[in-house]
């Protein structure tokens, strides 16, 4: 997602790229098929390796790129109001939040048509709402603390799990700066030698949470102890104008580390749908998808990490009906793995909905394997090459997210077929009037190389002409027959819209698609 922004050559500058993992269980032995082992297995994408970079600096990078866009980040300023307007329509300007600069306590009010609360887990905006954070707090407490370190763990660079006995799935992280990051369960027995938890007792822990490793804290970067729960808004979207985002609408422990990852995901599926409504180009229903597709996998991540948070404290999920005697961290193992692709963020699903209007079924049929690409899918990375020099590289720079909609063209060897959709889609006035907003663009795909896209085609490739980077590569990852070609249509978060069959009839189904979503 933030390679399709721009973003991901910039984070990567700074980032650790952890590609290895380990798992040691309690006597330091290495053990194999556990903890972060599905970290190891990551396709369909360039970025197959876990980009650690605390949040701290992402934030910096973030907000230099806006910066660039002439948008800056005003803080420290408190919420201290929300006035809904309900004489004014939904999408004008109904909203009035106050806010006071808390360095200058200069208060200000500010009117607009919509307003996104991604304002942290005591979220101000979901209070003033009164809108219900459902679910519990458990009495479970973790510790994370970072800095630099010393330690004679065998591999030390790496995404680790230590199986100890007193501070459960201990977590071992390479970050960032030279930076390793320590996380165990903090429990009430432990709790008990102390009379202040402080930063030192966090040290002191952390030693005692690696054994049989030896570790040594250079210095403390950062540290934080904090109880596990795990809570979701009874609504994502309210008032026809007010959002949540991020720990304002859902929080978990961080056994998955998906915090900022599911934060990063709400943002992109509503940055970009906000965008198109206030420019006045789609119609405004698009953004009650936002909750539409968000809630579900947001519940898919709290029912994952209410099992997660409580193997990693050495204890079998609730209403756990296997063997009683199973061995925790085997489970854990399993669990892991079988979350491994949504935990990456490569397996987000978007259900398809019958009022959900982005993602729906066409005319091109898909198998349903776990692995088949379909609507609601985030698009296989595939590799291609750029035509004359054959120069490599991959789908998702090619299309980025620049609030438009990608129109691929699996042309394989069906040229009479793909001819019979240029001809159609060249006398649509309605794609032709999307492509020249700005709001559609077309990529070509042919299976094998040629000097000419042209001459293979027999006219002007739609839009920006690819190859395949090996035999029908990219045709195979999206299962199209190269003797049929096909058409997918990406959002411009770079999930599938839909998939239509090539030729004569394609040019009336893309029309058929738009109209729903275009004004």
């Amino acid at each position: 997602m933030l390679d399709q922004l721009g973003l991901a050559d910039e984070l990567a500058q700074q980032c650790f790229a952890c590609r290895e993992t380990a798992a040691y269980n309690a006597k330091g032995e290495e053990v194999h098929g556990r903890g972060w082992s599905f970290m190891e297995g990551m396709r369909d994408t360039a970025w197959d390796f876990a980009l650690v970079l605390r949040q701290k600096y992402q934030e910096e990078i973030f907000r230099n790129a806006m910066a660039k866009h002439g948008v800056l980040v005003e803080a420290p300023v408190e919420l201290t109001g929300i006035k809904i307007d309900e004489s004014v329509p939904a999408g004008q300007h109904r909203i009035t939040a106050s806010v006071m600069n808390t360095v200058t306590q200069t208060a200000s009010n500010i009117t607009c048509k919509y307003l996104v609360g991604c304002d942290g887990g005591r979220s101000s905006v979901r209070r003033m709402l009164s809108i219900p954070f459902e679910g519990a707090t458990t009495e479970d407490r973790w510790v994370r603390i970072d800095g630099p370190i010393k330690t004679n763990l065998p591999k030390p660079r790496t995404y680790c799990s230590i199986e100890s006995p007193t501070h459960g799935n201990v977590l071992w992280a390479a970050l960032d700066h030279g930076a390793t990051r320590i996380g165990y369960a903090f429990t009430a027995e432990r709790a008990k030698a102390y009379d202040v938890f402080d930063e030192a007792a966090a040290v002191k822990e952390a030693i005692a949470s690696v054994k049989p490793f030896d570790l040594e804290f250079e210095n403390v970067d950062w540290w934080t102890i904090y109880s596990v729960g795990q809570r979701v808004a009874r609504s994502f979207f309210v008032e026809d104008g007010v959002f949540l985002a991020g720990d304002a609408c859902h929080t978990h422990s961080s056994g998955a580390a998906q915090g900022m990852n599911t934060g990063l995901h709400d943002a992109v599926n509503l940055a970009w749908k906000l965008s198109l409504v206030l420019r006045g180009v789609v119609r405004p229903d698009i953004l009650k998808t936002y909750q539409e597709e968000r809630l579900p996998n947001v519940q898919k991540l709290i029912n994952y990490d209410k099992d997660i948070s409580r193997l990693m404290t050495n204890r079998l999920p609730e209403g756990w009906e296997g063997d009683p005697a199973a061995d925790v961290h085997e489970i854990l193992g399993r669990l892991m793995a079988e979350a491994g692709t949504f935990s990456s963020g490569l397996g987000i699903y978007y259900e398809l909905q019958k009022d959900n209007v982005l993602s729906v079924d066409g005319s091109f049929r898909y198998t349903n394997s776990l692995t088949a690409v379909k609507p609601g899918k985030r698009a296989p990375d595939v590799a291609l090459l750029k035509p004359a020099t054959f120069a490599a590289t991959r789908l998702i720079p090619e299309t980025p997210n620049a609030a438009r909609f990608y129109i691929l063209v699996f042309v394989g060897e069906a040229y009479k077929a793909e001819c019979s959709f240029f001809d159609g889609a060249s006398a649509s006035s309605r794609l032709a009037g999307l492509r020249a907003a700005d709001r559609i663009d077309y990529l070509t795909i042919l299976s094998k190389r040629v000097p000419s896209a042209y001459e293979a085609l027999g006219h002007a490739p739609h839009g920006r002409v690819y190859f395949d980077d090996v035999q029908h590569g990219a045709h195979d990852r999206y299962a199209v027959d190269v003797a049929q070609g096909a058409v997918v249509v990406l959002r411009p978060d770079g999930w599938i819209g839909t998939m239509a069959v090539l030729g004569e009839s394609t040019t009336a189904e893309l029309e058929r698609y738009f109209e729903r979503i275009f004004v």
